[in-house]
């Protein structure tokens, strides 16, 4: 019973465990290069996110433009 709780005990503390950083250490690794490159990720991002919005938006004008000329041609077909 002793060789088995020495033996888990060892092994507890000897076995490697990963090692979990929260983003406030960010700057304590390399100082405050690495805030300005979290600040450059959240601006393309933002960017990204801006450019997505807009190209949606063309899109609905867009389908909504090609929905219109499909009623319309519709009602020429129909009345003829």
């Amino acid at each position: 019973m002793i060789n088995r709780i020495v033996l888990a005990s060892l092994a507890a503390v000897l076995l490697p465990s990963a090692a979990f950083a929260h983003g406030g250490h960010l700057g304590e690794l390399a100082g405050h290069a690495h805030w300005i490159g979290v600040a450059a990720l959240a601006g393309a991002a933002l960017v990204a996110g801006v450019v997505a919005l807009k190209d949606r938006k063309k899109q609905d004008v867009d389908d909504a433009a090609e929905a219109d000329g499909a009623e319309e041609d519709n009602a020429g077909e129909a009345a003829q």
